[in-house]
């Protein structure tokens, strides 16, 4: 069964800015934004790609927001990571432990279950300790 393969769409630039404007006064992804107009994504970060260098006109409000994000980005990425202190150090490894405990715990009772169960449906004791056959 051959799969049809579909026609490649054109746009014209008035559409293409108008997408691109779009995505930056409403803050959405990639994808909803895509998904809004019938692009694919991948449509859309080339014609961010392409048009960078053109102006797409936005309120100077949203502009001064965007430059914000990306520099609370930046920060955020550039920071090094704060050492943390001996106590915090053994509260995550508490809480990680407790939820490991947890875990193992459930596994645990999910496995009795299961010998539970093949002893009463197939009448086998799994945990019998089968030792040296004379």
């Amino acid at each position: 069964m051959k799969k049809e393969r579909r026609q490649p769409r054109h746009f014209d630039d008035q559409f293409r800015l108008s997408v691109l404007k779009d995505y930056y006064e409403s803050g959405v992804s990639y994808g909803q934004i895509s998904r809004k107009y019938d692009v694919s994504s991948g449509n859309v970060i080339a014609w961010e790609k392409k048009y960078m260098n053109k102006c797409v006109s936005l309120p100077t409000d949203i502009i001064e927001l965007e430059k914000q994000v990306f520099m609370a980005k930046k920060a955020r990425d550039s920071r090094p990571q704060q050492v943390m202190s001996e106590e915090e150090k053994l509260r995550d490894e508490n809480a990680r432990l407790r939820k490991a405990l947890e875990y193992s715990e459930l596994r645990n009772e999910a496995l009795n279950e299961v010998l539970k169960i093949g002893k009463e449906k197939y009448g086998i004791d799994l945990l019998k300790k089968a030792g040296a056959k004379q």
